[in-house]
């Protein structure tokens, strides 16, 4: 009778040991799928703000499209008579804002029911030159279509600096800044 006791007290803390085992297994599956809950969630709210950015974009390239001087624009003029050079990123692009960052339109404010504040844009008129590139192969989109035999002499080429909102706005979420170059017919 004595054996039979001694094994009853085994078992008791062998199957308590395996409880503990499986309940440690269980925390950590719970763990890792609340890890991958909140890389997905992450990886969805910086593709909203990917979609704000590059309709900021579009809005920059319309609005230069329309016209091309950049007192119209609201922009900043970087060419070779400037005053003071322009760094490649606005000052403020991840901490601020001022009056050269432009909001854009209802029309190119995608997903704003999901995301906070509004996209923004800000433009820097980089100078003039020549359309066609060293070899002749970057000529504007209108160049050698319907008859147009004769290149375009000069384009004006404007750098925007878009981003998916302002910093103060976009607390604790995703901010994308996107950046292009735009050459306009002059």
């Amino acid at each position: 009778m004595k054996a039979r006791r001694g094994q009853r007290g085994v078992a008791l803390v062998v199957s308590l040991i395996l409880l503990v085992m499986a309940t440690l297994i269980g925390l950590a599956g719970v763990r890792g799928t609340t890890l991958q809950e909140r890389m997905s969630a992450n990886m969805y709210d910086r593709s909203l703000a990917f979609q704000r950015a590059e309709s900021a974009l579009r809005a920059a390239e319309e609005a230069i499209t329309s016209s091309g001087l950049i007192t119209d624009l609201g922009g900043v003029d970087c060419s070779t008579g400037a005053a003071v050079p322009c760094p490649v990123l606005p000052q403020n692009t991840f901490s601020g804002t001022n009056a050269n960052w432009i909001a854009v339109d209802a029309e190119h404010d995608v997903n704003d029911e999901r995301t906070p504040g509004t996209p923004e844009y800000f433009i820097q008129f980089i100078g003039t030159g020549s359309a066609d590139g060293d070899l002749g192969l970057n000529a504007n989109a209108g160049y050698g279509s319907y008859g147009n035999l004769d290149s375009e002499g000069n384009v004006a080429f404007y750098r925007v600096t878009a981003r998916s909102s302002a910093p103060a706005d976009a607390v604790d979420r995703s901010i994308v800044v996107l950046q292009t170059t735009v050459k306009r017919a002059i």
